[in-house]
Order: structure tokens, then C-alpha cells, then sequence
């Protein structure tokens, strides 16, 4: 069986379809989340400078995540079994479903902070609060995995699968309060991002300021929390987010 260490081929087919589903230029269309864009015109000649400079930034972060989740998307196919429903549906598929464009990047980040256990990408969603949308093709897909790994198929693959979802089960309990927050403040910043206007920028020093800000009041105080622990933790953070330090 080949290794799969490369996704371009499917990151480019969604990112076709999405252009198709919203009549965008193919040749231009991008669907990367927050990608910073600036109208044309509407900065001062201050601003472009901040601008190139945020948005050069921003694609090295950002290329850093994607990388860090073709690691992870190549080390979940690459150790599916042949049978498995998941591995049936092609790459194509396996990609739409599991990227972090159609994924709770938070989810994930409460289950597998370093990234390394394999099967994390598709237990995240089993171990949130809500789980998976019922609905959903991903549930389905899902669902079908774990009712062929119930069939006795593939026994070493089931202690691979078994172990797996021990670790991140034992994960959920104790999730990084923080680093959950890093994730969410991230996005949240990002959506409300304003151009030329520095302050809004999401960089490591606005997103600590801002949860320092906002939660004050509890008892777990990010205060108080040293630079060296907060500058981990937003490392840590830079693997889910395009995160700017």
C-alpha cells in the first residue's frame, strides 16, 4: 500500500467546488478562513506597509498549520485499513471531511495537544458536547468505520483504533482551558478584524491581552500565568491557528 504525504491534489478540489458553490473565479477564488484582504484603496500608505507586512506573516503561519494537518491527515490514511469505510470513499472525500475548513479546530485541540495520536482527527468531534450533526455525511461515514470495526475485521487495527480512543477520551476530561481560549479569542478577533487598525490584528500579544481582559474575575486568573507558560501555549496554539508572534 503507497503512502499518501501529500494533499494538494484534494485541498485544490475543494477548493474548486467551493468556488463553484459560490460562482467565484476559479483562477482567484480562496476559501482559506480569515485570510486577511484588503480592499483596494482603502488603506494609507502606512496602513499597506502594516498590511504586507500582517499578511506576510499570516501566510507563513498559515502554511505552518496546513502543514501540521497534512502530517496528521497522511498518518490517519495511511494506517486505515483497506476496507475500512473511510478509506473506501476515496481521498477526496476523506479530505472534506476531516480538513480543519470543515472541522472543529477546538474540538481537536481538547483531545490531542501535540498533534500525535492518529486517529484524533476523526474522534474530535465523538468527544465534544454536542458531538457529531447526526445529519451529517461525516457521522455517517463515521458510523459505518466503527459498525465494520464492531464486525472483528482487522484485529490489529482495532487495538490501534482502541488505544486511540482511550487517550483522547482521557483527554476531554482535562482539556487546556487556555488553549481553548487561544483557539476561540483567535477567531473571534479574526472575524472582527478591521483594516488599518493595528489594535485588531490577532497576534499572540493581542489574544493574551484580550483573555487576560475578559476573565479577570476566575479563579484559574490568566494573569498570573508566566510568559514562559504563555509563550508554550501559544506554540502549542500555532499548529490549530495561523497564529502571529
Amino acid at each position: 500500500m503507497t503512502e499518501k504525504t501529500s494533499w494538494d491534489k484534494e485541498r485544490k478540489a475543494m477548493q474548486d467546488m467551493h468556488c463553484e458553490l459560490t460562482g467565484g473565479d476559479l483562477g482567484a477564488c480562496n476559501y482559506r478562513m480569515y485570510e486577511p484582504v484588503s480592499g483596494a484603496g482603502t488603506l494609507s500608505p502606512e496602513g499597506i506597509d502594516k498590511f504586507t507586512d500582517y499578511k506576510g506573516k499570516w501566510e507563513k503561519a498559515y502554511y505552518f498549520v496546513e502543514s501540521n494537518e497534512d502530517r496528521m491527515l497522511s498518518a490517519c490514511w495511511n494506517n486505515l485499513p483497506e476496507l475500512s469505510p473511510l478509506r473506501i470513499s476515496g481521498t477526496d472525500q476523506f479530505y472534506m471531511m476531516w480538513t480543519r475548513q470543515t472541522r472543529n479546530r477546538r474540538a481537536l485541540a481538547a483531545i490531542d495537544v501535540s498533534c500525535e495520536i492518529i486517529h484524533s482527527i476523526i474522534l474530535a468531534d465523538h468527544f465534544t458536547e454536542t458531538g457529531f450533526e447526526p445529519k451529517s455525511e461525516r457521522f455517517a461515514v463515521y458510523k459505518e468505520h466503527v459498525a465494520w470495526l464492531m464486525s472483528g475485521v482487522e484485529p490489529h487495527y482495532i487495538e490501534n483504533w482502541s488505544r486511540d480512543y482511550i487517550k483522547c477520551k482521557n483527554n476531554a476530561r482535562n482539556p487546556d482551558q487556555i488553549l481553548l481560549e487561544i483557539i476561540s479569542v483567535h477567531d473571534v478577533l479574526s472575524a472582527n478584524c478591521i483594516d488599518d487598525d493595528c489594535s485588531q490584528i490577532p497576534d499572540a500579544t493581542s489574544i493574551r491581552n484580550y483573555i487576560c481582559d475578559q476573565n479577570n474575575q476566575r479563579s484559574d486568573d490568566p494573569r498570573l500565568i508566566s510568559d514562559a507558560l504563555w509563550e508554550e501555549k501559544m506554540r502549542t496554539a500555532s499548529m490549530f491557528i495561523p497564529l502571529i508572534f
